[in-house]
């Protein structure tokens, strides 16, 4: 069996404007749309609030938009532990952030050893990392 990533939660605020950013400028396409129990949030994520939960698909990526539904949560820090971003692969990097850009999309661009590291922010300021698909997913 070959492991792969399942999926990627994010919680927010603004489900509307995260998920217009994922399909509108990531190409992602919107799956099914959820209530999760107060209960089981509180139990999993230590936040005491049901949610909805909307499931955003791109291939075999899946990201999970989850919104609680009596919450204002906090903005996140920068300087703070726990997941950083996570990598989008695609046919060509450059020419997907340009079309991005084009789009009103923000991009961060790197020089490390040569090499070009793009990100993308989505409108949380979770970084997407822009990369060229070089192996296959299941």
């Amino acid at each position: 069996m070959t492991n792969f990533c399942h999926h990627i939660g994010i919680f927010t605020n603004n489900p509307r404007e995260l998920a217009r950013f994922y399909t509108e400028k990531l190409g992602f396409k919107i799956g099914e749309t959820k209530e999760v129990p107060e209960d089981l949030v509180k139990k999993i994520f230590g936040i005491p609030s049901s949610c909805r939960l909307t499931k955003l698909k791109l291939g075999q990526v899946i990201i999970e938009i989850l919104s609680p539904d009596n919450l204002n949560l906090k903005k996140r820090l920068n300087d703070v532990s726990g997941y950083n971003h996570w990598g989008l692969a695609v046919q060509n990097k450059e020419d997907f952030c340009r079309m991005l850009k084009k789009q009103g999309g923000k991009i961060l661009k790197y020089k490390k050893n040569g090499h070009t590291i793009f990100f993308a922010k989505d409108p949380e300021g979770n970084l997407v990392e822009i990369y060229e698909a070089r192996r296959t997913v299941p």
